[in-house]
């Protein structure tokens, strides 16, 4: 009730949220803010911030991601399948995103992130200010 959150979400049973001050005071600053969140919590950040540049992160496979699910050992297998079937239902959403990231390795995952990152920077919005005038 107090806006406290940019945007908050239950996933498979727990809460999660990104405190609204965290972005604000960042982005003030000039830093880019990445968030790690899902679907749900993506369309509230549209809605309260339209300019935000959205990317969905995918495994190569479903296999892997459930192998790197039970891997993690943090969940009950009923808790890791319950994960399985909101990914299918995320994936969904996919098409509606800016970018498509395949997390296949993390190397090749970051790379993309920073191609994106700087693609993003080179917008004429952002950079016009730098010509020099004759």
């Amino acid at each position: 009730s107090e806006d406290a959150f940019l945007e908050y979400a239950e996933y498979v049973g727990n809460f999660y949220g990104t405190p609204k001050k965290f972005v604000d005071e960042a982005m003030e600053q000039g830093k880019d803010v990445v968030l790690d969140i899902e679907v749900q919590g993506a369309l509230q950040v549209v809605h309260k911030r339209p300019d935000v540049v959205r990317i969905f992160i995918a495994p190569p496979s479903w296999e892997e991601l459930e192998r790197r699910l039970t891997a993690r050992n943090t969940d009950s297998p009923e808790k890791v399948q319950e994960r399985l079937l909101r990914a299918k239902v995320e994936l969904k959403a996919a098409d509606q995103y800016d970018y498509f990231v395949i997390n296949d390795n993390v190397e090749n995952a970051v790379a993309e992130l920073r191609a994106i990152m700087l693609a993003e920077h080179c917008r004429p919005t952002d950079r016009i200010h730098l010509l020099r005038e004759a």
